[in-house]
């Protein structure tokens, strides 16, 4: 069952399926039906089996035609990308957002705007948008495409569903809020519209960085392939 690229495509497009469909026009049918809690709980057992399968799925199928192989200099990029990545990962879960699940409450408080989330709305989705760049960058076969793809595009398309649940759910404070942050990373900086400061994220960066140098130095012993330039 999870030994095909067949296999692999269907549980990539049915874990698509499952979280932009449900956002996009049935979640509030449902939740007036059955609830909010049991609809989240539903929605992440969901979520979770279909992410098993599609994880076994990839490591199960054989990997296909090479569609490229850009040499060894997309380690570095990789290196820089996940480091990145893993400071994103760590504001996401050590910081409250309006974006993030039950933090829509926290839209008018000053720390919604402050940390990482000055550098984007949308931390936890980025984090995973950025690691499955910089691992397609690094695999060009066929089954990587699949998987790569398929789990970078949900969240990336994600980000933008957010926003727009979030201003219908919201109204005025979301716009706001939105004015004072932006979706892409740095780009609120950038113009101007959001500060940047050490003292709110210093020790998010310091956690991050760990945390990515602990997955750097595993990544061999884990996944069996080195993450190291050539």
């Amino acid at each position: 069952m999870t030994e095909t690229l067949s296999s692999l495509l269907l549980a990539t497009l049915l874990f698509g399926a499952i979280h932009i469909i449900p956002s996009s026009f049935l979640r509030q049918k449902i939740v007036s039906k059955i609830g909010t809690l049991p609809y989240l709980g539903m929605y992440s057992l969901l979520s979770l089996v279909v992410f098993v399968w599609m994880v076994m799925a990839y490591i199960d199928a054989p990997y296909g035609a090479m569609l490229w192989d850009l040499g060894g200099w997309t380690r570095y990029v990789a290196i820089a990308g996940m480091a990145f990545a893993s400071i994103l990962f760590i504001g996401a879960y050590t910081n409250r957002s309006p974006t993030g699940i039950g933090g829509e409450s926290t839209v008018n408080k000053p720390a919604a705007k402050a940390g990482l989330n000055a550098i984007t709305r949308h931390p936890l989705m980025w984090a995973i948008t950025i690691w499955s760049s910089v691992h397609l960058l690094n695999n060009g076969d066929v089954k990587s495409v699949i998987f790569f793809v398929g789990l970078g595009g949900v969240a990336l398309i994600g980000t933008v569903m957010i926003d727009k649940k979030r201003e219908i759910q919201l109204g005025d404070d979301w716009t706001n809020y939105a004015k004072g942050t932006s979706n892409i990373p740095f780009l609120a900086i950038i113009q101007g519209r959001a500060k940047l400061t050490l003292k709110a994220i210093w020790w998010r960066v310091l956690v991050g960085l760990f945390v990515f140098m602990a997955f750097f130095h595993l990544h061999l012993k884990v996944i069996g392939v080195s993450p190291f330039p050539i």
